[in-house]
């Protein structure tokens, strides 16, 4: 087992790099139209065939056919390995990666919990829009949310059947060990499988990729006995700890405002957005993490807390600020109506007055300040112990320094006095840091590339084009049969689409796909110009080469036997074999398309 960074890392990195940022300290480039142009850095040139698309934020040269993302650009300009690549990356935006042991099994393991998931969130938002889930759907309009944001956050209804979900996940022939492993359904003590989410809106959870990780469930009728949200169960795919719900839809916005303001749940986070407040991101619940404050300073250093008005809710407003401030965050904090939400207020009170509410939200330090002014003298030292307690959160030196001198102005206590005391409990606070091991370097094996290379690349190539042609391709090639191809990954990628019934969005595929070789690759065939070329004839003759070249495999391989056979009967049976072999190929090579 190889020590590898964690895929939600890699995602981090890839996420907060800009790659025209990047490519800018190597390479001059200058804007035509919405890409910029340079001479290539991996190739000697006059005429500038090199180019950068700060959309899909990738880079590739038409003249040596050079392409990829930021790492790829980074490992071949550096000569360096991917994870050499990643850190470099990570240090250049301030992360500090760790590193776990990950294998083969459990990559594949993620892959096929992402598909499952992709295919139930899919099922989810088609009953939302039949007649099965109308009054689901109504429930949603009245909220104010219109159909783009339900589309945007891929909003859902699981219908009332036990069995629903489980029955389509039978009829569409996907695994149905896999949706039990995703917590999609249950399995009682006496074997029998039903499905988690009955007669509940869905709110798919994603990571920064934008791939579904888990659901969240919220009941539509009143019943004491169930409770009004149910989450999915951690998996590989899904920590809660490190997932923001909303971040993915709402990062550019926060990246805009320079704020993100943090909210408990998904309605509150959905209501805001639906009324014009869209740097909001949701904790669904549960409490801030570090892994969660790591996450959103990769986009903002300031974080406006707003939580229900409840004790329970103002309890966690001030564990997470304190979190958010050890994270390096100037944390603010908006107080509610006592009995309102985030989404009630915003729906009788308007966007108008939650926004001012935002923009006059005090800091957290003068918000416990002016609790700890309003408390008799004799019963200050509870609240001024808190205050300690968060200043000795904040790293930053100066910034400590500024804020010991406000507070201690304020309270009329001696400045020397604070410091001694913030000593304290800043000693108090100080834990060990562990360290892990360094991932192992990337290793490239270089491949000679056959006809059947050739072949699956070109077909991969045809269905970027034309996704029409999926079912003509998937129903005649199994991955079995390319599977001595480098691009399989791809290939099995768009096979798993498919029998979603979902096409290959290009921004989630080329930041699907770490490596190198793979990740160039989709580039340069994105970039190429295929307009009048006849795919579907293409796509046969593909076809037609990955099978006369798997058969051609299996008569090598036959006559190789022959040439090791002593017995006169598997003599015969492998002399058989070759002609039935060599006549299949001729057959196949006859064919032409219909």
């Amino acid at each position: 087992m190889a020590h590898s960074i964690p895929q939600d890392k890699i995602d981090e990195v890839r996420d907060a790099t800009d790659i025209t940022e990047l490519v800018s300290d190597y390479v001059t480039l200058k804007r035509k139209g919405q890409n910029l142009f340079g001479l290539c850095p991996f190739h000697n040139e006059k005429t500038p065939s090199f180019s950068v698309y700060p959309e899909k934020q990738i880079f590739h040269c038409f003249g040596c056919g050079a392409g990829g993302n930021a790492f790829t650009f980074l490992m071949r300009l550096e000569g360096i390995g991917f994870p050499d690549a990643v850190k470099y990356l990570a240090r250049k935006i301030g992360l500090e990666l760790d590193y776990e042991p990950v294998d083969t099994e459990g990559a594949k393991e993620n892959e096929a919990l992402y598909h499952i998931n992709e295919f139930a969130a899919d099922f989810f938002q088609k009953q939302l829009f039949d007649k099965t889930g109308s009054h689901a759907l109504k429930y949603i309009t009245a909220r104010g949310f219109d159909e783009e944001d339900v589309r945007r956050f891929g909003l859902g209804y699981a219908p009332p059947g036990w069995d629903t979900l489980l029955k389509e996940t039978k009829r569409t022939a996907n695994d149905e060990s896999v949706l039990l492993r995703a917590g999609l359904i249950i399995e009682n003590e006496s074997g029998r499988r039903y499905d988690r989410f009955r007669d509940r809106l869905i709110f798919p959870i994603r990571n920064l990729s934008g791939r579904v990780v888990a659901f969240g469930g919220r009941i539509l009728q009143q019943d004491p006995d169930s409770p009004k949200y149910i989450n999915s169960p951690e998996t590989t795919v899904y920590e809660k700890s490190k997932i923001l719900y909303g971040l993915y839809q709402n990062r550019d916005e926060v990246r805009k405002t320079k704020e993100a303001v943090f909210v408990e749940g998904y309605m509150d986070l959905l209501s805001l957005t639906a009324k014009g407040i869209k740097n909001v991101v949701a904790t669904s619940g549960t409490s801030l993490t570090e892994d969660q404050t790591r996450l959103i300073k990769r986009y903002t250093d300031r974080a406006v807390l707003m939580y229900d008005s409840d004790a329970a809710g103002v309890a966690a407003t001030m564990r997470g600020a304190d979190i958010l401030l050890a994270g390096g965050l100037d944390v603010r904090l908006v107080t509610l109506p006592q009995g309102q939400d985030p989404d009630s207020f915003v729906r009788e009170a308007g966007p108008a007055a939650l926004t001012d509410k935002i923009a006059k939200a005090p800091s957290i330090f003068d918000f416990k300040l002016s609790q700890v002014v309003e408390t008799a003298v004799d019963k200050r030292g509870e609240g001024i112990n808190d205050i300690l307690g968060s200043l000795a959160r904040v790293k930053d030196q100066i910034k400590r320094s500024l804020l010991v001198s406000s507070v201690a102005t304020r309270l009329g206590l001696e400045e020397k006095l604070l410091w001694a005391k913030l000593q304290e409990v800043a000693h108090k606070e100080r834990r060990p840091v562990a360290r892990r091991m360094t991932v192992e370097g990337d290793s490239r094996k270089s491949r000679k590339r056959t006809l059947l290379e050739k072949a699956t690349e070109d077909l991969i190539g045809i269905l970027l084009r034309d996704w029409e042609l999926a079912e003509f391709v998937f129903e005649n090639i199994d991955e079995t049969e390319v599977q001595a191809c480098s691009k399989v990954e791809i290939f099995t990628y768009f096979k798993n689409h498919f029998k979603g019934g979902k096409r290959p969005v290009e921004s989630a595929l080329l930041s699907h796909f770490n490596n190198v070789e793979l990740s160039e690759f989709l580039v340069g065939e994105i970039s190429k110009d295929m307009q009048d070329i006849n795919l579907m004839q293409c796509a046969f003759d593909c076809m037609k080469a990955i099978k006369i070249e798997n058969l051609q495999r299996q008569i090598e391989a036959t006559r190789q036997r022959l040439k090791e056979n002593i017995s006169k009967d598997q003599t015969r049976s492998d002399l058989k074999k070759c002609k039935e072999l060599e006549a299949q190929k001729q057959r196949i090579a006859a064919l032409q398309p219909a």
